[in-house]
């Protein structure tokens, strides 16, 4: 019982706390302060942060969330896409801009760089003890909360990818289905 109540108050801190970090990710990705986010401002941190990347691929991310097709991402869309990729059990909700997002909200003392100690406290909120330190060995290749490992937005980008592309190969799908054998008596 006090296991259950210890997580119900763990879950309400998180969906404050992370309703205020995802507010902070918004605002920092919409430099123009006009409520939404076009390619010209997500260039703009992508070079903040020394992250090089494709005009191609940055219109992508805006294209994949673009609910109105008006080339840009406003709150309300940008609060859908982050909750429909948090809430994704399947893998196949694309998650470039969410996975930008999530170095943001990480990101607490915008340093342009995520350490294994800011990221813990969302991991946690997140995924509880018995899951912090896989899901840190995941990011930053440690559990270690000593480390002194940041990683920068290209490397923490990458080490999601990593970890995204590995759970997609992990699932079942028709060509890797193998039946149960049928055991004779």
């Amino acid at each position: 019982r006090t296991s259950k109540m210890a997580q119900a108050a763990r879950e309400r801190f998180a969906k404050k706390n992370e309703a205020e970090d995802l507010r902070r990710a918004f605002e920092k990705l919409d430099t123009r302060g006009d409520g939404k986010i076009d390619t010209e401002e997500l260039n703009t941190v992508f070079q903040l942060l020394n992250h090089k990347t494709k005009k191609s691929e940055i219109e992508d991310m805006i294209w994949e969330v673009d609910d109105d097709c008006d080339k840009c991402v406003n709150w309300p869309e940008f609060q859908a896409m982050y909750h429909r990729c948090r809430n994704d059990k399947t893998g196949y909700e694309p998650r470039r801009l969410f996975n930008v997002v999530e170095f943001l909200m990480n990101d607490k003392d915008d340093s342009g760089s995520v350490s294994v100690e800011e990221a813990m406290q969302i991991l946690y909120l997140r995924f509880g003890k018995g899951l912090l330190d896989s899901q840190l060995e995941e990011i930053f290749g440690t559990s270690d909360t000593n480390s002194t490992k940041d990683l920068s937005l290209t490397e923490f980008l990458h080490s999601l990818n990593m970890s995204q592309v590995k759970q997609l190969r992990s699932k079942v799908t028709g060509k890797t289905y193998k039946p149960p054998t049928s055991v004779r008596k």
